[in-house]
């Protein structure tokens, strides 16, 4: 029943209902008409029946009424009530004494006893006046018996229904034909506009006959042509501003500019628990193979660099790698040295095995630096530089080796925390823009605690990557999390999920099932998605955001943006919410080229009913532009920053939790 509220019944289901229901009544109608017109003959019969008995046996008797013929008067009368048409004949005399009386009071078997009931024949008594010479002798009163009528009208009424029946049936399949027909082409313009509420835009080619079907038909297809040409202009011209100047043209990475913005975004963000590392790979053999082969080979080699170096960042979940110039590259990576010394020593292996004579300075230089909070981009490029140049020693010290977890321990810790460990929760609302207090939804932040000790999230979960465990601790944050929607079920919250979640079937299947179980995640609840993770394979991303859709969970596309590609494949997908990457926010007060690029953003995104947020806002100018490009939430320390979930009640089941107060504004 809540379905039909929320999505309405369908216009042929509203038809074939009326059509259904005017055929029962008629047919209802039909039958008891037939029946009682059928019973209203039978009654008048039986009236006229009995009358033209009384009367032509009156005549019969009358010359038998003497005493010593008495006996043959009642004989006749006798011959007449065999025939069981009657249930009565009565003689009175004058004197109102009974001279004989006949009776039948057997009733008819064949004919069901409820019918009976339901249908009321009256058995009619006619009277004849019956003279013996000039003198009246008597009166003989014949009642008809309505056992022979209940047969009749039975037996009519069984034959009415049955062909009334036929002929329900008949105009109902007629009906259903012509409907069929009639629907086919709607149902086609209802699949259409389904489709574009989807962010799916395809022509319905079949043009219904019907005038009115015609016509939305046509307004449709010629609105799906034009949101195609304008979302094809935009998209060239937002795809060439972002070759032009933040794609390195080679490679097909981040260029320096890309690099030094995704560096600007993050730098302020850093803290113990949410570290960055940066890594710098150099080609000092480059300009040797450039004049000493060719160019063609140099480039060649600068591929196989940028390729290893792709590679390395698939291992690393979030890490982002920028061509620099020539022959540099840095990778960022949300990891700290000690865990990312691992990539480094894989890295150094890989290089080490590529070397060939042609790399008379050897195939690759590697340096890696730990980046503090607020420090600039020429501090930490210099120190790569540096470390580039002089050379790194890439083993790693006794102490380091002995805090490095083993791939075994990482999986114990792991499925400890999966089985037994805490999740605390912080929020940060996304407000909705040229609004006080009024939230787009709360983004979560998740908390791993083990042994009473906080676990670095990006190690956490680039280890579960490789183990195959990041299914397990996404269903445990959402279990964990319920709680806290459950105490909050009108507000919006959005939870983070991983790329092994969003492809696996299994996970899908589980949360469908979760969800009858805990119904409270189908409303206000959002899952956000890196964009990189979801261009890995957007079709199945898309087959399984429909899934997570029908749930009624709805879905943002996060750091949107980093990929630097097209945005051809936002067409077909039913998202809620694309996240600009902060990367494009941080200099827009000074950089024209971002405002064009989200103000294009807002309006490929809005042509698709797509709401566009903004995130890592610090200054009132950048609040201020992002309102005026049309932007419709945004997020950052300046707004509030994120602050943690407190379980203000420990007592077992009934949990409660609580907002700082600046959060609670933000409630509806």
């Amino acid at each position: 029943m809540s379905r039909i509220f929320k999505y309405g019944l369908s216009l042929k289901t509203q038809v074939y209902g009326l059509i259904i229901l005017i055929s029962i009544i008629s047919f209802c109608v039909r039958v008891i008409t037939d029946v009682d017109t059928t019973r209203n003959y039978l009654q008048t019969q039986m009236a006229s029946h009995a009358q033209d008995t009384a009367t032509s046996l009156g005549l019969s008797i009358s010359p038998y009424l003497e005493d010593d013929s008495l006996m043959i008067a009642q004989t006749m009368a006798t011959a007449i009530f065999d025939s069981g048409y009657y249930s009565e004949i009565k003689f009175t005399d004058v004197q109102n004494n009974t001279v004989f009386e006949l009776q039948n009071p057997k009733r008819v078997e064949s004919v069901p006893s409820w019918f009976i009931s339901a249908v009321e024949l009256s058995a009619p008594t006619m009277h004849s006046e019956i003279n013996n010479g000039w003198m009246m002798a008597g009166t003989l009163d014949v009642t008809s018996h309505t056992g022979q009528s209940y047969l009749t009208l039975w037996q009519h009424t069984l034959r009415s229904l049955y062909s009334s029946f036929l002929l329900l049936a008949a105009s109902l399949a007629i009906a259903f034909l012509i409907l069929r027909a009639v629907f086919k082409p709607l149902k086609a313009v209802e699949d259409q506009a389904t489709l574009v509420t989807r962010k799916r835009f395809t022509l319905n080619k079949e043009i219904p006959v019907a005038r009115e079907l015609r016509t939305v038909t046509q307004a449709i297809n010629n609105m799906v042509l034009n949101l195609q040409s304008t979302f094809d202009s935009l998209t060239k011209q937002t795809q060439a501003l972002t070759e032009e100047v933040y794609i390195d043209s080679l490679t097909g990475l981040g260029n320096r500019k890309s690099f030094e913005n995704h560096f600007n975004s993050v730098v302020n963000n850093i803290s113990d628990d949410a570290p960055i590392t940066a890594l710098m790979l150099t080609l000092p053999s480059l300009n040797n193979i450039n004049q000493i082969v060719s160019y063609q080979d140099g480039d060649q080699h600068v591929l196989d660099a940028a390729k290893i170096l792709k590679h390395v960042t698939e291992e690393l979940p979030n890490s982002t790698v920028f061509r620099l110039n020539g022959g540099t590259f840095v990778l960022l990576a949300p990891y700290d040295v000690l865990f990312l010394n691992k990539a480094r020593l894989e890295l150094s292996d890989t290089l080490s095995k590529k070397e060939n004579s042609l790399h008379i300075n050897g195939y690759a230089n590697l340096a890696i630096v730990a980046v503090e909070q607020g420090v600039s981009v020429g501090e930490v490029l210099s120190l790569l530089d540096t470390g580039c140049t002089i050379g790194e020693d890439t083993t790693i010290d006794n102490n380091d080796k002995e805090s490095l977890f083993s791939v075994n321990q990482w999986r114990k810790l792991i499925k400890s925390i999966i089985n037994a460990g805490e999740v605390s929760f912080s929020v940060q609302p996304v407000k909705q823009a040229n609004k006080v207090n009024a939230q787009c939804y709360f983004e979560v932040f998740s908390h791993f605690i083990h042994d009473g000790e906080k676990v670095n999230n990006g190690h956490l979960f680039a280890m579960a990557e490789k183990l195959n465990l990041t299914e397990e601790l996404d269903k445990k944050i959402i279990r964990n999390f319920v709680d806290i929607k459950e105490q909050y079920p009108n507000e919006v919250f959005a939870l983070n999920l991983s790329k092994a979640s969003l492809y696996s079937t299994d996970f899908i299947e589980w949360l469908t099932l979760y969800s009858h179980t805990k119904p409270v995640i189908k409303t206000n609840l959002l899952f956000e998605l890196h964009e990189i993770s979801l261009l890995y394979n957007v079709h199945v991303a898309s087959l399984h955001i429909d899934a997570i859709k029908e749930l009624g969970i709805n879905v943002c596309i996060e750091h949107f943006g980093t990929s630097l590609t097209s945005f051809r494949y936002l067409q077909g997908l039913d998202i809620e919410y694309v996240k600009i990457d902060g990367s494009y926010i941080q200099d827009l007060v000074t950089n024209p080229q971002s405002q064009f690029y989200i103000q294009t953003v807002n309006n490929i995104c809005h042509g698709f009913g797509i709401k566009v947020l903004a995130c890592l806002i610090e200054k009132n100018e950048t609040l201020e532009i992002l309102e005026d490009l049309g932007c419709d939430g945004v997020q950052g320390n300046l707004i509030l920053p994120p602050s943690k979930i407190i379980k203000s009640n420990e007592n077992g089941v009934n949990k409660e939790f609580t907002f700082c107060t600046d959060a609670l504004k933000f409630c509806n």
